[in-house]
C-alpha cells in the first residue's frame, strides 16, 4: 500500500505492516521517518544489538539470502526486531519480495519490522512497486516539502521547543526556509537557542539569527522576476548561484510565482477586486512581497502570464537538450520575464 497525506505520522508511530520501504528526494524526511519506525517498536533502545540490525545495500545484494535470514532471526531476549537496510536500489526488489512471501498471511506483529531507506524512486520502480501492491507492505513517499505543508511544520516543530510563534513570524520562516527537513529543523533549533527556551519568536527576531540562509533564496529571485525588479533579480540569481542553486531549481521559483500571479489575475480579469484575490492565494502571499504582487499583479494579463510559463518549459527543456551551460539559458529566461514585467508589456 501506498501511505501519504495526513495518514503518514500515525502510520510512522504505529505501522500496520511488517515490510516498509521509506523512499524520496527529502533525504532528512526520510531518515526522520525511519528513526520513528525503528522506535515505534525499540523506544530508545534503538542500538540493542539483539533487536535491532542494519544491512548494508551491497551486502544483500552480495548475498540476497541474508535479508531473509536476518528478518527471520529472533532475538536473544526476546521482544521485535527491526531489520533496516540502506540506501536501498531496484536491484533488491527479489529479495524483498522473498520476506513478503514468507510472510503472507501472518500477523504484522509476529514478524520484525523491516524497513528499507532509497532516495527518489520513479513511478516504474521495481522495488517501490513491490512495497507499494503488496499487503504485507508500504511505502511511504517523503518530497520536499513547501507551502501549507512546510508552514505547518515550522509551527508544530516551534511549539514542541516549547515557543510561541505569531501566524506571520510561521510565514515568514516557511517562504524562507526549504528543502531537505533535516537542515530545516535544524535552522529552528538554532532559532530556539537565539531567543532562548520560552521565548516568543517574531519575525524580527527569525530574520536576525536565520540570516543570509533565510532570506537570500530562490524565492526571492521567484518574486524579483514576476514584479519586474532586475537589480533584486540579480542579485538573487548570483547569491542564489553561489549556494548551489540550479538553473532548473531557479526556473521553477520563477514559475512557482507566476503561477500564482495568474491565479490572482484570472479572478481579477473574471470581476475580482486584486485585494481580495490576492487574499485567497494558499499559503497567504509574505507580507514583506505584497507590493511586489501587487506591482507583477498590474503588469501581467492571463495570456501574457500562460506566454511566459512556456518560455521557462522551454528554458528547462533547452536546459536537458543542449550543450548551452544551464546558468545562461536560465539567467535569459528570467531577466526576459522580468523585463517585460519591468516595461509594462506583459499586460499589453
Amino acid at each position: 500500500m501506498k501511505i501519504k497525506g495526513s495518514g503518514v505520522e500515525s502510520f510512522v508511530r504505529k505501522p500496520v505492516v511488517s515490510c516498509v520501504l521509506v523512499y524520496g528526494p527529502d533525504y532528512g524526511l526520510v531518515q526522520e521517518r525511519t528513526r520513528t519506525l525503528v522506535e515505534s517498536v525499540l523506544g530508545k533502545n534503538a542500538t540493542d544489538p539483539f533487536r535491532f540490525a542494519e544491512l548494508s545495500a551491497a551486502a544483500v545484494a552480495a548475498d540476497p539470502a541474508l535479508l531473509a535470514d536476518e528478518a527471520g532471526a529472533l532475538s536473544f531476549g526476546g521482544g521485535r526486531r527491526v531489520v533496516r537496510v540502506r540506501a536501498a536500489t531496484d536491484g533488491l526488489a527479489q529479495a524483498f519480495a522473498n520476506v513478503m512471501a514468507a510472510r503472507a498471511g501472518r500477523q504484522p506483529e509476529s514478524e520484525s519490522l523491516v524497513i528499507a531507506d532509497a532516495g527518489d524512486l520513479g513511478a516504474r520502480s521495481a522495488l517501490r512497486l513491490l512495497f507499494e501492491d503488496s499487503p504485507e507492505a508500504a511505502a511511504l513517499p517523503c518530497y520536499v516539502e513547501e507551502g501549507d505543508g512546510l508552514t505547518a511544520f515550522v509551527g508544530t516543530t516551534l511549539r514542541t521547543l516549547g515557543h510561541r510563534v505569531d501566524r506571520t513570524a510561521v510565514e515568514w520562516i516557511g517562504n524562507a526556509l526549504g528543502g531537505d527537513r533535516a537542515v530545516v529543523r535544524g535552522e529552528l533549533e538554532k532559532l530556539s537557542l537565539y531567543v532562548g527556551q520560552g521565548a516568543e519568536i517574531t519575525v524580527a527576531d527569525a530574520a536576525a539569527c536565520l540570516g543570509d540562509s533565510a532570506e537570500v533564496t530562490l524565492d526571492d529571485a521567484g518574486v524579483a522576476a514576476v514584479a519586474g525588479d532586475i537589480h533584486g533579480l540579480d542579485r538573487a540569481l548570483a547569491r542564489s548561484f553561489q549556494s548551489g542553486a540550479t538553473a532548473t531549481g531557479v526556473l521553477r521559483a520563477v514559475g512557482r510565482h507566476l503561477q500564482r500571479v495568474h491565479q490572482v489575475v484570472g479572478l481579477v480579469e473574471s470581476g475580482a477586486s486584486a485585494a481580495s484575490a490576492m487574499a485567497g492565494l494558499r499559503p497567504p502571499v509574505f507580507f514583506k512581497q505584497k507590493d511586489a504582487y501587487e506591482s507583477a499583479i498590474a503588469s501581467w494579463n492571463a495570456g501574457s502570464l500562460a506566454r511566459a510559463l512556456e518560455l521557462l518549459a522551454d528554458a528547462e527543456l533547452e536546459c536537458k537538450r543542449t550543450n548551452v551551460p544551464d546558468e545562461a539559458i536560465a539567467w535569459r529566461a528570467v531577466l526576459r520575464i522580468a523585463s517585460a514585467a519591468r516595461r509594462g508589456t506583459a499586460a499589453s
